[in-house]
Parts: C-alpha cells; structure tokens; sequence
C-alpha cells in the first residue's frame, strides 16, 4: 500500500507528466504485463500502450523508433544492447517443458525416438530458446534430440503448438506453462543449474530519458500489487 501512495504522490504532484507510456516487452510475459498495465492505469491514471514480441524485435523497436519509453526483458541480453542505462528487477524466469496430448514420466524421456517434434523458441532471439539450448547442451540431450527440434519465434507460438497437438512437447518459461495447464498434458520445471536462469528486468532506454510516467511504473512494479501478480505467474 505504501508504494502506491507514493506513485500516487508522484502523479499528484507533477501535472505535466505524460498520460501514456509505449513498453515492449518479451512475449513470454504478455499474460503478467498485461494484468501489471491494467492495475497500474487504474491506480495511476497512465496509460500504457504494450508491443510484445521476439527480443530481436523488442531491440530493434527501441532503437529504431525513438518512442519505446521502458523495455521488460533479461538483463544480460538487454545490457549487452547498450541501449539502456538502468535496470530495475522484476524477478526470475524459469524454463519448463511441457507436454502437448500426453505426458512424459521424466524430461529425460525426450531422447527416446518417439518423441518426433520438440518445440523451443529462436535461441538468436528469444532469451527462452538460449536457455532451452543451455539445457540440451549441458544435460547431454542434444546430440539426441537436435534432428527433432522446431524452431519458432516466441514462447506464445511454441505453447499454440502445443495447444494444436502439432508438437508433442516443448520448451517454454512457466509463466505460459501456468496459462495453458488445464488445456495441456502438463509439464515440469527443469533443473536451474542445466541452464542461465534469466533475470527479468524493467529497462530505461538511454534515448527516451527517465520520464515522471516512467518513474511512477517503476515504482508500481515493486509495489505488493504488482508482486503479488508476478507471483501468481511463476515470478
């Protein structure tokens, strides 16, 4: 509650602030963000207006339109950017794999040959699809595995896939494991120390400056609100 009062504060105080943010973000946590938005507008009277994509995408989108005020993504990939001069945690993601018409007793099962498709986002450009190939890699499973795996563009598409039974497991964060449970096989969190585990984070681009608006959705999201909904959605 405390937090609020203070975002509230911020927005009471500064008449000029703009009422309207533009945040990319991860698709993996279009879900989360979407409900975070909606909590903050109503609290604060800002709006935000959400692009959501691949981070290749969300990169691109910062620097090429000059309008991106926040970005919501891993930090190491976004510091690696240099677009973005300060970080704020949000919290951690966690990979899992999970099982489209039917369930598998254990992760490792996905080496037996019957197991044909095997979804994960593009590792270039999805942080869960470097962290899926972090796991094959150093769980010994890809040399088995690699000849059967699907490449798509995000978590969203890996977990539609899933949904249609074109794939029979696949590689996604448990924030969309959590949306699509009651509708899927199942799934199953995967060891930590066989991949990165990335650290969620709200970026400020250093060409958009460190706007009032933008202060007051940094200080939302570490709000007991705002954390109860991360929560909820495996963060």
């Amino acid at each position: 509650m405390r937090s609020l009062v203070l975002v509230l504060c911020l927005v009471l105080s500064l008449p000029a602030m703009a009422d309207r943010l533009l945040v990319a973000a991860g698709a993996g946590y279009k879900k989360p963000l979407t409900e975070i938005y909606a909590a903050f507008t109503e609290e604060t009277g800002i709006g935000v207006d959400a692009a959501f994509g691949n981070m290749q995408q969300v990169l691109a989108q910062t620097r090429d339109s000059g309008r991106v005020d926040l970005v919501v993504g891993e930090q190491g990939f976004l510091r690696k950017s240099g677009l973005f001069n300060r970080f704020e945690p949000l919290g951690t993601g966690r990979l899992v794999l999970a099982y489209g018409r039917q369930r598998l007793d254990s992760w490792q099962d996905i080496a037996d040959p019957s197991i044909e498709r095997i979804a994960l986002p593009d590792p270039k450009k999805a942080i869960y699809g470097r962290a899926a190939t972090q796991f094959l890699e150093r769980s010994g499973l890809m040399p088995q595995v690699k000849e059967r795996l699907m490449t798509l563009a995000t978590v969203p598409q890996v977990s539609a896939y899933l949904l249609a039974g074109t794939v029979d497991v696949g590689f996604i964060n448990v924030t969309d494991a959590l949306g699509i449970a009651e509708k899927i096989a199942g799934f199953d969190e995967l060891p930590a120390d066989l991949y990165d585990p990335p650290r969620i984070v709200l970026a400020f681009p250093t060409s958009a400056g460190q706007t009032d608006a933008a202060e007051a959705l940094a200080t939302f999201v570490s709000s007991d609100q705002a954390r109860a909904i991360f929560k909820r959605f495996g963060l």
